[in-house]
């Protein structure tokens, strides 16, 4: 177990330890969640799978549905003039 101490700043803000953040990779950015258990203040990282289904999910809802194309035409029609 690790316990390092932190104060808390002026605006209610902690600075995570680096040597805490390095173990669990936390980065510039990132959602940290807090829990409160038994008196005790949880703070979890989100977990990386959950990341990736957020990324991919905002990704298929920018995405519209392609439009069916008439290759053939699109093609000739440039022509017929």
């Amino acid at each position: 177990m690790i316990e390092i101490k932190a104060k808390v700043g002026s605006r209610g803000q902690i600075v995570i330890p680096k040597p805490i953040r390095e173990m669990f990779k936390i980065h510039t950015g990132e959602d940290m969640f807090f829990r409160v258990e038994n008196n005790d203040i949880l703070i979890r990282k989100e977990e990386g799978i959950k990341i990736l289904n957020r990324i991919i999910n905002r990704f298929q809802e920018k995405m519209a549905e392609p439009k069916k194309i008439n290759w053939n035409e699109l093609y000739y029609s440039q022509f017929e003039k």
